[in-house]
């Protein structure tokens, strides 16, 4: 259902989403393959220190802790409850919340609006509106912070710690991010499955996003947006960078997003949406690996002060791959004479004669740790400089590791300096173990060219979107 703005009261309470006190788990089940039973073995294997309260009638003890028929036969305060039991059953669940002052509630359970029963999910909703009562939901995974070790779902692992608040209405696309965060370093400030959002909209997540101080930037995927008003006000108050993904635009996309979330989409195009984003301040990715690109650099890394980016490689292939993509991306390179005079020639001191001071700067195949170290520190140094794009490709000669220390080293010694610093390591296992460091160190760094320039284009477009915000 639609909302005007974001609620006061919705985001005021949010924070009990994500570090509740006390959590009532309805539904809950002593059979492993039930949503309830990994709802509380997930939240007790991450650590969650708060009080947990099983709800089921038909057992005194589930998973070792003591069971009540119902949420208002708890005799302690509930901050939230996690309702997993069919959808004929959740209204009476609903009202024994607002008697018992829940702060928020989440409903897992499927079987809405997505298969034609919007009349019921209306109903359940204005119930909710009607009593100040916070429903995220239904038909969602869960949500969960690393920092907060809170694995609220049948999710089965955290993120690893980070910068990106993942706002996610597919479960599957969020379970797909908390994976590639494992494996690939993606870290997260918190996650959240909005699923059919009935109640809590997208806005209101954002609101919330924009005062989490772990927060650097919002990641959003988005299948529908009944409020496209509240989203575009929400976003234009946070001063963090916001990137979105919308799918279900494709003419069969159109159904199969209703028939996932009831998501409507007639009547809305590409363009319609493009405009929405571009109101709102953020920008849009058109891939899933984009999305968790930018994203990703956006959450850790200055925005440029302008479009004199200096590309460093010891591979002209991928100088070449990543020059073209600049361009097609409508970021050209200006060749170093063009950015600054004497550059080039502070370059060339850390480079064989048959390199290349141009930009992408060739400092060649055979490049060593301390060439490699003397080229970024001159393009740093240079306050002509707005932001670096390094690349290693491993050559029979290069010590990726020890290329890597440097890449790190440089960027500690001058990330004061305010310039944006990305790399890419096209290679082997080499290069995804340097992938990996560079990303715990604060640097993104990804396996292709490509990747790497969406990510510095990012930054540059987020530099745009804040002079016009200023």
């Amino acid at each position: 259902m639609k909302v005007e703005r974001a609620r006061d009261y919705v985001v005021e309470n949010l924070p009990y989403a994500l570090n509740p006190r006390s959590i009532a788990v309805v539904g809950a089940s002593r059979y492993p393959t039930k949503v309830g039973y990994k709802v509380i073995e997930e939240l007790c294997r991450w650590g969650y220190k708060g009080e947990l309260y099983p709800v089921n009638p038909r057992s005194k003890l589930v998973q070792g802790l003591p069971a009540y028929p119902t949420v208002k036969d708890i005799p302690y305060d509930v901050d939230l409850v996690f309702v997993a039991v069919p959808a004929h059953i959740v209204k009476s669940v609903l009202e024994d919340c607002v008697a018992k002052k829940v702060k928020i509630v989440v409903i897992a359970t499927s079987a809405f609006k997505e298969i034609g029963r919007g009349e019921l999910q209306n109903q359940l909703t204005q119930y909710c509106r009607d009593n100040q009562l916070p429903l995220i939901g239904p038909n969602l995974v869960g949500m969960g912070s690393p920092y907060l070790n809170f694995n609220c779902g049948f999710i089965p692992y955290l993120p690893i710690k980070g910068p990106v608040a993942m706002i996610s209405q597919s479960g599957a696309n969020l379970l797909a991010a908390l994976g590639t965060s494992q494996k690939d370093h993606f870290g997260m400030s918190f996650f959240v499955g909005l699923g059919n959002k009935a109640d809590v909209d997208f806005c209101e997540f954002v609101a919330y996003a924009g005062r989490d101080p772990n927060t650097k930037c919002l990641a959003i995927y988005i299948e529908g947006l009944d409020s496209p008003e509240a989203f575009v006000d929400a976003c234009q108050h946070v001063d963090k960078p916001i990137v979105t993904i919308k799918v279900g635009g494709s003419k069969i996309g159109e159904k199969a997003a209703f028939a996932h979330t009831a998501s409507e989409n007639a009547g809305t195009t590409d363009e319609f949406y493009d405009e929405i984003f571009e109101r709102a301040g953020a920008i849009r990715a058109t891939t899933w690996q984009q999305f968790l690109d930018i994203s990703l650099a956006l959450g850790m890394q200055p925005t440029p002060r302008g479009d004199h980016i200096v590309m460093i490689t010891n591979g002209g292939g991928s100088g070449l791959l990543s020059c073209d993509h600049f361009e097609r991306c409508g970021l050209p390179l200006h060749e170093l004479s063009e950015i600054s005079p004497g550059l080039a020639g502070r370059i060339r001191a850390y480079m064989p004669m048959f390199g290349s001071p141009l930009n992408p700067v060739d400092i060649s195949g055979t490049a060593s740790p301390i060439q490699y170290k003397g080229a970024f520190t001159q393009a740093m140094r240079d306050p002509n400089v707005d932001g670096i794009l390094g690349s290693i490709c491993p050559t029979a000669v290069t010590d990726v590791p020890a290329v890597t220390d440097v890449v790190i080293q440089i960027h500690e010694t001058y990330k004061h300096l305010g310039k944006p610093f990305i790399m890419e390591c096209q290679g082997g296992e080499e290069c995804q173990e340097a992938i990996m460091k560079l990303r715990d160190h604060g640097i993104p760094a990804y396996p292709t060219a490509e990747q790497a320039v969406n990510a510095m284009v990012a930054l540059y477009k987020y530099g745009q979107i804040k002079r016009r915000k200023a």
